[in-house]
């Protein structure tokens, strides 16, 4: 059973009429009003900044690139691996207050962490606390992805709902990446102007206004438990299922490639002697990635989501291999943008993708599930990224980015092989 019908029939539908035509844009933003898309955006940042802040704060105050790589990439398994059980609860009890608990124990933890780190205590303890840092961190893009969905799929129908799902997803996935991008960027600039530490006091600002505030929007209270017309019917374990697996995996990969990515990047910029423009240049990476994931709303039904997750995974994979050879700035920057045009079709997809084979009742989990797999894989790949660029430099760097590309176009091979058998 699909999980399109997650409302009540009792919101009016928006139907398209010659005096008040209605299209895709206009519906997703009535749906979810002027506040709720800067509110949620915002909101975003402190998941992004999380993974890379931990990073920079113990690699300045420990003095330590291995220890901060552990850290951060604990903090990443604490997202992985309780970010899913969060987005189960919010499925059976509301996002409201599954989103309010998770902020105040996120803020408080990162409070926690920030004196924890800066005192003698051991990096085992640093670390269990990263994971608490992690495990709690609110993951506001799952929680808007599934509100939008839920929202447009109960008002509107036809043709409409179809055109306007396709572009939820695809709004999203730009605010997604454009989050993740900017993330990275913010936290140099605050660190370099105010110290290792402010990247972190400004995410648990961010955390303890824009979040509660995005908790505490009018679109979560449409979305409690009562109004909703199918409740989790499946449990968890029915989710681990290769058909929602390897969506799942693909966006790993996907996180594993930005984390990779930004660490080769960063060696290659400090050769140049220009590492202070390391965030600029990423910059491409968002600018081919957002181009496309707005186009592809306009892609034929014709170009099916298998066939567009194998040919943007190539597109990628071609791209990572430039930069495994490019040897000027100019260069890196073509293959960014390249690279960027083939992963933001690809998580388009992956989104849509695990969104039509989520069981009724469980999008949230799912979305968190994917959400998780991406910041985990950008955790894991920035501290081995960053171990092999420091040790073998860029290029090296670049390499893991292409293989990680590799293992993404496999993946969409395998997943096509379980379409075709209907599994």
């Amino acid at each position: 059973m699909s999980s399109s019908n997650t409302l009540t029939g009792s919101q009016p539908t928006i139907q398209p009429s010659s005096s008040t035509p209605s299209s895709p844009a206009r519906t997703m933003l009535r749906v979810g009003g002027p506040v709720f898309f800067p509110l949620a955006f915002i909101s975003r940042l402190p998941f992004a900044m999380t993974v890379v802040g931990v990073l920079t704060l113990v690699t300045s105050v420990r003095g330590s690139v291995a220890e901060a790589g552990a850290v951060s990439a604990v903090t990443g398994i604490g997202t992985a691996l309780i970010g899913p059980l969060v987005g189960s609860l919010a499925d059976k009890y509301g996002q409201r207050p599954v989103l309010l608990v998770a902020t105040t124990v996120n803020v408080v933890s990162l409070i926690a962490f920030l004196l924890l780190t800066a005192s003698p205590a051991s990096i085992a303890w640093v670390a269990a606390l990263g994971f608490l840092v992690g495990a709690s961190t609110p993951q506001v893009a799952p929680l808007s992805r599934t509100r939008l969905i839920s929202l447009v799929t109960a008002r509107t129908d036809g043709l409409l709902r179809r055109k306007t799902l396709s572009l939820v997803m695809s709004y999203e996935s730009v605010a997604d990446e454009s989050a993740f991008v900017f993330g990275p960027v913010a936290i140099g600039i605050l660190a370099s102007a105010f110290g290792a530490s402010a990247p972190l006091i400004i995410a648990a600002a961010i955390a303890a206004t824009f979040v509660v505030g995005f908790a505490l929007h009018p679109s979560a209270k449409r979305l409690e438990p009562a109004e909703l017309t199918l409740a989790p019917t499946h449990s968890f374990r029915s989710l681990l299922r290769p058909r929602i697996l390897l969506p799942t995996a693909g966006m790993f990969l996907v996180g594993g490639f930005f984390g990779s990515t930004l660490t080769a990047l960063t060696e290659f910029m400090r050769d140049q002697g220009l590492e202070l423009s390391t965030g600029i240049v990423f910059g491409g990476l968002s600018l081919g990635s957002v181009l496309v994931a707005i186009l592809i709303v306009f892609a034929p039904e014709k170009f099916s989501l298998r066939a567009r997750w194998i040919s943007f995974g190539t597109l990628a994979l071609l791209a990572a291999l430039s930069l495994v050879v490019a040897t000027s700035v100019a260069l890196v920057v073509v293959g960014l943008i390249a690279a960027g045009c083939g992963i933001g079709a690809v998580i388009v997809t992956l989104f849509t993708t695990a969104h039509k084979r989520t069981p009724a009742g469980r999008t949230t989990t799912v979305m968190t599930m994917l959400t998780s797999a991406l910041v985990v894989g950008q955790a894991l790949a920035t501290a081995l990224g960053g171990f092999i660029a420091e040790n073998a430099g860029a290029q090296a760097g670049f390499a893991l980015a292409a293989a990680l590309t590799l293992l993404l176009v496999v993946t969409s091979v395998i997943s096509f092989g379980l379409d075709k058998r209907g599994q």
